[in-house]
């Protein structure tokens, strides 16, 4: 008796009416409002991303270049690669240019590349895992880059013009003595 009642009420609901169409229609569409809502609702993030000009190359990378975003007094940020040479790296233009120390408990990494962060107006970069006020550290590196880069070394041109010139006096004895 059981089994003939549990056959009747999956008869009797396969047997409901079908859906008209513009039922299903309604159906479909308030889905589709749905979904819609929920994407509203869940606005995807834009990741930042370093402008073109200050991004490194693997060639650029292996030469010892680092990103660096440079805090300006205003608190204008922009960004630059620089090389690291000796401990330190140069920011700015002939005209503006300083020099600014390095340590490489100051050096993050951004998608594995190298990334500092550097105030114009501060010798040492900021580095906000580490609270340090001491911005003596870098001082005699800075020295010794900007000595040298003062003094230039000589171009050695000198030796170029006396060959060119015992070249000259050997072409015109020979041109004498055929001529």
């Amino acid at each position: 008796m059981e089994e003939e009642l549990k056959k009747e009420t999956k008869q009797e609901e396969e047997k409901e009416e079908p859906k008209g169409l513009t039922t299903q229609v309604n159906e479909i569409h308030t889905a589709l409002v749905a979904d819609k809502d929920v994407k509203k609702r869940k606005k995807r993030v834009k990741k930042a991303r370093i402008p073109f000009r200050a991004r490194i190359s693997k060639r650029k990378l292996k030469q010892g270049y680092s990103t660096i975003a440079v805090v300006d007094a205003n608190k204008n940020v922009t960004f630059e690669k620089q090389k690291i040479e000796g401990s330190t790296f140069k920011l700015g233009k002939k005209e503006n240019e300083t020099f600014h120390a390095i340590n490489s408990e100051d050096i993050l990494t951004y998608k594995g590349k190298p990334f500092i962060i550097q105030p114009k107006t501060k010798l040492n970069p900021c580095n906000p895992l580490k609270d340090s006020k001491n911005e003596t550290y870098g001082q005699k590196y800075v020295m010794a880059r900007m000595q040298g880069d003062f003094i230039k070394p000589k171009k050695k041109f000198g030796s170029a013009i006396l060959w060119l010139a015992a070249i000259g006096i050997a072409g015109y004895f020979l041109m004498k003595g055929f001529g």
